[in-house]
């Protein structure tokens, strides 16, 4: 599930999303991406300007949230 808003409190649109699928986020707009299937799923994130060191990875959710400091 994709879900996007002007506000982090207000993420208004929400549409589900499958196997393969791309996502495109506009600059400013919130976005969470939430797994509703049973394995686990692999997100890439392509970007302008880059925010984070060349080679980055993070595990999960929490890993990315708790690393954001660093950059």
């Amino acid at each position: 599930l994709v879900q996007m808003g002007y506000r982090r409190d207000a993420m208004n649109l929400q549409a589900n999303v499958s196997d393969d699928d791309a996502i495109i986020v506009p600059a400013g707009i919130w976005h969470n991406i939430i797994n509703k299937g049973n394995v686990p799923l692999k997100l890439y994130s392509i970007y302008a300007p880059p925010q984070h060191p060349h080679g980055t990875i993070h595990k999960t959710k929490a890993e990315a949230i708790a690393a954001e400091h660093d950059h």
